[in-house]
């Protein structure tokens, strides 16, 4: 049987022209929305030009067995 193995995460902000403002990988792929949101506030406050939107993205592996 398949299952799925997460990989990685990673989290993109971009400002409201679309261009990037931060970019944070290896973020644990279990955090709350609650923590990514308070994250994505404070690099609002330190970027202090807006607002800005976020994008979460996890990889995952495939495993097989193989027999």
């Amino acid at each position: 049987m398949a299952t799925f193995a997460t990989a990685f995460a990673n989290l993109r902000i971009s400002n409201t022209e679309s261009k990037r403002v931060c970019s944070v990988s290896n973020v644990c792929p279990t955090v709350s929305a609650n923590t990514a949101a308070a994250f994505v506030d404070a690099i609002e406050t330190i970027y202090n030009n807006g607002t800005c939107t976020a994008r979460f993205s996890v990889a995952m592996d495939i495993e097989r067995d193989v027999q």
